[in-house]
């Protein structure tokens, strides 16, 4: 059975208890309306915070995605570089493979040319 040193049950706790609750009740109505008042001044500013907050967070999204595509863009530069030699080698290739089936179909035009005509 707890006796009268554990916590909780002190007549001095019991007092502040008591003490408090006295003080809670004995609020008037116009207190009240001002708390109230403060409250809902603080419901806006505390609004108002987020909004900033919120915008914060957006241009931060942003600047973020502006500096990505700057890098991306950089990247996309420096790989069209490196890429360039390659591309002109397979540019060339494919010149000559159809340079050669030109001389070939010229070719074949003249031979045919020969065996009708007889030149």
């Amino acid at each position: 059975m707890p006796g009268p040193t554990t916590r909780g049950s002190t007549p001095r706790r019991l007092a502040l208890r008591l003490a408090l609750g006295a003080a809670l009740l004995a609020g008037t109505p116009a207190d009240a309306g001002a708390q109230a008042s403060s409250a809902a001044d603080q419901v806006i500013e505390g609004a108002k915070k987020i909004g900033k907050g919120v915008e914060e967070t957006a241009k931060g999204i942003g600047k973020t995605v502006t500096e990505g595509a700057k890098e991306a863009a950089k990247r996309a530069e420096g790989a069209g570089k490196q890429a360039k030699p390659t591309v002109d080698r397979l540019h060339d290739s494919a010149k000559g493979f159809g340079e050669a089936i030109w001389a070939a179909m010229k070719s074949v035009g003249r031979a045919l040319e020969r065996f009708l005509t007889g030149k």
